[in-house]
């Protein structure tokens, strides 16, 4: 078993940075290599497709040595969702030592590995360039249904680096400053048009323009994938393209309705001679609107909430796709993974003897602070290990495990159940059940999006446009109809502060998926960490934003690499979000 100590490694050697560099601009995010023979042949056109779902989960996109820490940094898409859950309040580690998501976590040295993610987003979007680029004026239905597929992970790859990547305002009056010149920008576009020498002084996109670009890639696939059967869920299809303008239409009018002085600069954009889709909205309302019906349109095409069986499968809760998962990445064989501890599973899953929280005894938990919105009758609720109930010698029979009660056998074998600390989460379970084959254990699907979010988009946004008492019907509506036992009832313990609590709920129910960082950057949550009970330890107990604005760390800092190759970037960089005295 080979296991890397983070802290054994810092600096790349100088050949090895050399090699980086080298990589980079092979793979710049604007290389149109290969589209002509790409575009003569159809066998090549369509591993280039199915190449969009391979690089979700690739590995060494960046560093190419994968068994350095660095690697742990550079694991496709699951990678940055871990990563982004790690930035939030309800998703603690009981240690520190195996933690390689300790930067974010701990908001330090937040300049010095962002590169990875960054240029992962712009190497997806570069295939579905691609793809485009060999497309461009086809007129069958499968070169179509190529573009829209193109269109769709190249929405979702800018999605991602505009919401990330744009300094939102933190209320740290100096660090907001220090922003000021660079508010409103996202991230540079790029196009199947675009050439190397323009990439080469390509500026930050403003948000207006941002939206326009995001709307027309989904407005096309939606158009263009009408009528598109997918065979599998791990391939997009119209519902997963509705279900990112859900996602889409909330951050807009969650901008619209906290920054009011936003709108006239996005309806000042619309017309642009771009070539970009205009929103064709005039308020906060009519985007939230958009969000709802959106939404609605993936919950009527026929997916339904996970049951509290499927839940609770201790062989396929969380890593088999169902009735309501919307899309999701598969891990099908040994060679699409690296090493188990960079992976979702290997570093989330509390079961397995093979996985990172066995081997190194530090787990991924709930947080006591979001664990406390969890009411009883609510059966979710063991999904987690409840403090009276950590390191029992017997298995309380409320939890479904496949872990045993404390023997010496059970313990020798890593199977005990009373290693399992307070707040331990069961929710994902390793590939076919398996406790101690890795190789099996790691072949799993993995959510990227659930019926359940678009239900909490819905409730929402009824929020928003109808009112408290509409907002808090929705919530009731979906807790006792899938989530509560019969015979138990869900009430808001939150009143006060409605959007807490329906955000609890939601974090609750998408724990671990990485899904809640967009709606904690775009809401300005708070993040509390340090408080009576915490399940935090240090050093990550020490952040906590309560201000109005989004947590500074939250904001990632554009690589300095990238501006050795787009020179529109200097002086145009986000301040360091680094927290410092803590």
């Amino acid at each position: 078993m080979k296991i890397f100590n983070k802290k054994a490694i810092y600096i790349l050697p100088l050949a090895a940075a050399m090699s980086l560099t080298a990589c980079i601009d092979e793979e710049s995010p604007t290389q149109q290599a290969s589209t002509d023979q790409v575009a003569s042949s159809s066998t090549s056109l369509s591993m280039l497709v199915s190449g969009l779902k391979s690089k979700m989960i690739s590995y060494c996109n960046y560093y190419s040595d994968v068994t350095s820490w660095y690697a742990s940094q550079d694991w496709g898409y699951g990678c940055y969702m871990l990563t982004k859950e790690t930035m939030l309040d309800g998703f603690p580690t009981t240690g520190s030592t195996w933690n390689y998501q300790t930067y974010y976590e701990s908001a330090t040295r937040l300049t010095s590995y962002t590169a990875p993610v960054y240029f992962f987003y712009y190497n997806l979007a570069d295939l579905a360039n691609k793809i485009m680029k060999s497309t461009e004026g086809a007129t069958s239905e499968t070169m179509l249904n190529y573009r829209g597929i193109a269109h769709t992970y190249r929405a979702l790859a800018y999605m991602d680096l505009a919401l990330m990547f744009e300094f939102w305002p933190t209320g740290n009056s100096d660090l907001d400053t220090k922003a000021k010149d660079i508010m409103g920008l996202t991230v540079p576009i790029v196009t199947e048009s675009t050439t190397a020498e323009e990439a080469k002084n390509n500026p930050r996109a403003n948000f207006p323009t941002m939206y326009r670009f995001i709307y027309s890639d989904l407005s096309k696939a939606k158009e263009l994938l009408a009528g598109y059967e997918r065979t599998e869920k791990n391939d997009v299809n119209i519902d997963v393209v509705n279900g990112l303008l859900a996602r889409f239409w909330l951050t807009v009018a969650t901008r619209f309705q906290r920054y009011p002085n936003d709108l006239p600069k996005q309806l000042e954009a619309e017309g642009a001679n771009d070539g970009y889709a205009d929103l064709g909205i005039t308020s906060a309302a009519d985007c939230y609107k958009k969000a709802e019906d959106c939404a609605k349109a993936v919950i009527n095409a026929g997916y339904t909430p996970m049951t509290k069986e499927q839940w609770h499968d201790v062989k396929s809760g969380f890593n088999t796709a169902n009735q309501a998962w919307v899309w999701d990445m598969r891990i099908t064989s040994t060679e699409q993974y690296s090493y188990y501890w960079n992976s979702i599973m290997g570093n989330v899953a509390s079961e397995p003897t093979w996985a990172l929280p066995a081997y190194g005894g530090e787990y991924r938990c709930i947080s006591a602070g979001l664990y406390s919105y969890i009411q009883d009758g609510d059966w979710r609720k063991t999904s987690w290990i409840a403090l009276e109930d950590a390191g029992s010698k017997t298995v309380p029979e409320k939890y479904q495990t496949q872990l045993k009660d404390e023997t010496a056998a059970s313990k020798a074998a890593n199977t005990n159940f009373s290693r399992l600390p307070a707040y331990a989460n069961l929710k994902f379970r390793p590939g076919s059940g398996s406790l101690d084959d890795e190789q099996t254990g790691m072949l799993v699907d993995i959510p990227l999006m659930r019926v359940e979010e678009m239900y909490f988009i819905v409730i929402e946004c009824e929020y928003y446009l109808n009112g408290k008492i509409a907002g808090m019907g929705k919530l009731d509506n979906f807790m006792n109809k899938y989530r509560f036992d019969e015979g138990k009832r869900y009430t808001a313990w939150n009143t006060d502060s409605y959007i807490i609590e329906l955000m609890s709920q939601k974090y609750i129910e998408l724990w671990g998926e990485g899904i809640m960082y967009n709606d904690y950057k775009r809401l300005g949550l708070p993040i509390l960490r340090d408080y009576e009970g915490s399940n935090y330890v240090e050093p990550y107990n020490k952040l906590n934003h309560e201000a109005f604005g989004c947590a500074q760390w939250l904001n990632f800092y554009i690589p300095e690499v990238a501006r050795t190759y787009n020179s529109a970037l200097s002086g145009k960089m986000n301040p360091d979000p680094t927290l410092t005295g803590i």
